[in-house]
């Protein structure tokens, strides 16, 4: 059994596995899309855009890269760069990588965008599966809180991931 001692050591477990996977399969992109939200938790924008470039180069069809990738060039204030990223998620046919590219336009000061993706996303939720905490980060994003906290108690509900 391992035992951390605190947070950081955590992380750079995480990131030394990871790296191991790279080393035994290098286009491991499901992996590659969870390493996206462990450097974008952990703070890290630019190692998030530096992996979020890597794996597009490896699957270019818009996912969870280019709508991660929107979200860090948001934190960093890159609005352009935030919102070509988020725009390239508009043909994807996951709800949830949608709805992640509703909060950094809505991040960045584009409402309108956000709103059109937003019902882009509630579309695709008709259909499969749609994350409720991500659903809740776009309204909330969007400032819209009584929507955010109901589906966070759908998130609940359903036990979402």
């Amino acid at each position: 059994m391992i035992i951390f001692h605190h947070l950081g050591e955590i992380e750079q477990y995480c990131f030394a596995y990871i790296q191991q996977v790279y080393l035994v399969d290098p286009l491991a992109v499901g992996y590659r899309n969870e390493t996206l939200w462990g450097y974008f938790y952990s703070g890290r924008m630019e190692d998030t855009i530096a992996e979020a470039k890597k794996t597009i180069e490896l699957e270019p069809k818009p996912g969870w890269a280019h709508s991660i990738m929107a979200l860090a060039y948001a934190q960093k204030g890159e609005r352009e760069e935030a919102i070509q990223a988020a725009e390239a998620t508009g043909a994807s046919d996951r709800p949830g990588v949608v709805a992640v590219a509703v909060s950094a336009l809505a991040r960045v000061g584009e409402q309108q965008k956000a709103r059109q993706m937003l019902n882009r996303t509630l579309d695709l939720a008709q259909k499969q599966y749609v994350c409720y905490f991500l659903l809740a980060a776009a309204y909330l994003d969007l400032n819209e809180k009584e929507k955010a906290m109901a589906s966070l108690e759908q998130a609940y509900r359903e036990r979402s991931n």
